[in-house]
């Protein structure tokens, strides 16, 4: 870890300690954002990013192109303290090992890691995937009932991610059958109703890559999706908690 690294290290671990008043006072968290249309639907991260950088101070939200796999080179991931990854475009879900050398190393120096919804199906043959980004999709296997309304419950109500947050009601997809790490700790869930049962499917999850803070959001699948302010919330709080702000 080069020496500004190391610094920026411990000023996040102090942060973690600080009162809310000094905590409030740091620079605001450098977040590279990946996918700014995820989907190939235009407008869908844009106007969700706008809103959180004007409203929540404590974040700054950089958005590349998902097809810009040089922003995840690290000498670049330095510059920032999380990575969202909303959509990686990558040849046949295998990225080119400068892209998961950076990623992991990033996490290794204290980086954090935020993963939004369809992410998860961009890294599919890469084996370490799924202990990084904490999910992933599998074709065959992951999949969603048609995009609805429905009701997101909490599990962990003490967790700093949800400060402020009630149970809502979105519209959007809801997966379920994604493979995740086993040892995920679960925030929200949503109701599933299958074959005369009822799941509660993990939809906000958080895990630790080399004591990094990792999470993975699953919902965010349109402009629709991204409007509750709920989520929008959790969205920046989720990049907050990353960053060991929270």
């Amino acid at each position: 870890m080069n020496t500004y690294r190391y610094l920026a290290a411990i000023v996040v671990s102090l942060a973690c300690l600080a009162t809310p008043g000094w905590t409030a006072e740091l620079p605001p968290v450098k977040c590279l954002m990946i996918g700014l249309e995820p989907h190939n639907e235009a407008g869908v991260a844009k106007e969700s990013i706008q809103f959180i950088n004007e409203n929540f101070p404590t974040v700054q939200i950089t958005a590349v192109e998902k097809t810009d796999l040089e922003a995840l080179r690290l000498e670049n991931l330095k510059k920032f303290d999380v990575l969202l990854l909303e959509q990686v475009q990558v040849e046949n879900g295998n990225p080119p090992d400068f892209v998961k050398e950076g990623i992991l190393q990033f996490l290794k120096e204290g980086g954090g890691l935020v993963v939004s919804h369809f992410a998860v199906a961009n890294f599919q043959n890469w084996r370490d995937s799924i202990d990084i980004l904490g999910a992933m999709w599998v074709n065959g296997k992951s999949t969603h009932g048609p995009y609805h309304q429905f009701r997101m419950d909490i599990k962990d109500e003490g967790h700093p991610i949800i400060e402020g947050v009630k149970p809502f009601i979105t519209n959007d997809e809801l997966y379920f059958n994604l493979l995740m790490r086993p040892d995920v700790h679960v925030i929200m869930t949503a109701n599933e109703e299958r074959f005369g049962h009822t799941v509660a499917e993990p939809l906000l999850v958080t895990h630790y890559v080399h004591n990094a803070r990792c999470v993975y959001f699953a919902l965010g699948h349109d402009v629709a999706s991204r409007q509750p302010l709920e989520y929008r919330k959790i969205f920046a709080q989720c990049i907050e908690w990353a960053a060991c702000r929270r």
